[in-house]
């Protein structure tokens, strides 16, 4: 059997998501947007201390801003920039400013 056949049989027998669209218009209507919300001076007193503790190695968890939702993850920090605001968990930058809570592991 030739393979161009081979491929268009197979291609009969794979599933069919009839509602492949629908559910990702669902999903997109569940996430809620929230504002990014404004540290108080003893909240940011607080992470910038953290910050200057955290060493390349080290597993941290952070909280931070992302597309108008707050995201939690852990892992070991790869890179701390702090002159370009930047650190970088495993193999994931973000902003510091982005960040609203940390925590050393």
């Amino acid at each position: 059997m030739p393979i161009r056949v081979r491929a268009q049989r197979a291609q009969m027998f794979q599933s069919f998501d009839s509602l492949r669209g629908f559910r990702e218009i669902i999903k997109q209507t569940e996430r809620i947007i929230v504002p990014k919300r404004e540290l108080s001076n003893d909240d940011l007193e607080l992470l910038d201390r953290t910050v200057h503790q955290v060493q390349p190695g080290m597993v941290i968890k952070v909280i931070y801003y992302d597309k108008g939702q707050y995201v939690q993850f852990k892992g070991k920090v790869a890179k701390l920039d702090l002159e370009n605001k930047k650190i970088q968990i495993v193999k994931k930058t973000l902003d510091l400013n982005d960040i609203v809570e940390m925590d050393i592991e």
